[in-house]
């Protein structure tokens, strides 16, 4: 009888388990759940998957002068083509080069549906996976993981791969988080605003918080002032119901701000047009880790990843820059005499020994060997 007792158990236990496993593959690998949205300003390789939506912001003034000047014909024809824009349903597209990313945040908020719902920009991406292949570049108050932009064209199945953005990998960190973001920069919030931008646009949206939402503003004034600093380019993926209730707080903060100051932007240069942006970025960590602190809200921090035509290594890194006929990038030192390029979508990490002669011998992650020989100090020429 016992017997038959525990087999009934074990049997209802396995039932149960069987049904979660069914839940959870449905969950990850079926469901619709999950839609991140990458926003493009200009033409750049194109990033699209089953959870990955190109959206272009500033549709409505595609043909404006813009950061990147006045864009073609041929530009605009092929932003057109390759992905939706922001100006469709309920928009505010053309407050674009003030708002930037913003004008596509608020499409996504008022236009879409999805449970888990994302928004990163073109060049830059949560980087989910502590052992990425890209080399780490760390700064005295942030770090990043960089991507030559050669790896984002033709490569991003690989790249979102190696960075585990994909539904599998993302999706379970909400069992025990409720949004992702980036890790932030440290340093006093409002000493680098003060310091790059116009300071009197803060003060105004802090005034602004303590007239809505009075209970937020010392709260507001101690985080800005702190340490902490701020999470960096408005990317994150998170809950709908989150996503909502953010967006709903930042835009009844920043649509009243800039009809207060819209006409003193007309004044300014290009970069400090884009006021509302930046003040967004300020924001987002005044409201998160608020609701952090009084609402148990669970966040988890990442380096972000971000991918550039063109790399300096910060000053005082060893560095060296190999050359082929076919390509030339630069290579960081990394521990255990490991090197790690920027722009090279086939030879981005390797082991590397010193060799005589002034040779140097590159065994790659990916099974290739080189060896180079010393051109210059830190130039070495392909050998074979």
């Amino acid at each position: 009888m016992k017997n038959s007792k525990y087999s009934t158990i074990f049997l209802v236990v396995f039932a149960v388990f069987i049904l979660f496993s069914a839940l959870y593959t449905l969950f990850v690998y079926k469901t619709d759940y999950l839609k991140i949205f990458v926003v493009y300003y200009k033409p750049a390789p194109l990033i699209k998957s089953e959870i990955f939506e190109p959206i272009q912001g500033g549709r409505s003034i595609s043909n404006s002068p813009s950061r990147a000047g006045t864009f073609t014909k041929e530009q605009i024809s092929w932003l057109e083509k390759n992905m939706i824009g922001d100006n469709t349903g309920e928009n505010i597209s053309e407050l674009n080069r003030h708002f930037a990313e913003l004008t596509a945040f608020y499409w996504i908020w008022k236009n879409t549906t999805t449970p888990f719902v994302g928004m990163f920009q073109y060049r830059r991406y949560l980087s989910i996976n502590n052992n990425a292949n890209y080399p780490m570049i760390d700064f005295p108050s942030m770090r990043f993981r960089h991507l030559g932009i050669n790896h984002l064209k033709g490569f991003a199945k690989e790249f979102l791969r190696d960075l585990e953005l994909e539904k599998k990998f993302i999706l379970p960190w909400f069992a025990t988080h409720d949004v992702l973001v980036s890790e932030p920069i440290k340093l006093n919030t409002y000493e680098q605003y003060k310091n790059e931008h116009v300071i009197s646009d803060l003060d105004k949206a802090l005034e602004i918080i303590k007239n809505k939402y009075p209970h937020m503003y010392n709260f507001a004034i101690e985080n800005l002032n702190s340490q902490e600093g701020f999470y960096p380019t408005n990317m994150l993926i998170t809950r709908r119901e989150i996503l909502n209730d953010y967006a709903s707080w930042l835009f009844s903060i920043i649509i009243p701000l800039y009809e207060d100051i819209k006409e003193d932007l007309q004044t300014r240069d290009t970069e400090q047009k884009l006021a509302l942006a930046y003040i967004s970025e300020r924001l987002f960590g005044i409201y998160f880790r608020y609701h952090q602190k009084y609402h148990g809200l669970r966040i988890k921090e990442f380096p972000f990843a971000l991918a550039s035509e063109f790399f300096n290594p910060p000053a005082g890194t060893p560095f060296i820059k190999l050359k082929t006929k076919d390509w030339e990038d630069i290579f960081i030192q990394q521990t255990e005499d490991r090197i790690c390029g920027f722009n090279n979508p086939d030879f981005y990490c390797g082991k590397f020994t010193i060799l005589p002669q002034n040779r140097l011998q590159v065994k790659w992650d990916k099974g290739k060997t080189s060896i180079f020989r010393q051109a210059s100090d830190n130039l070495f020429v392909l050998e074979k």
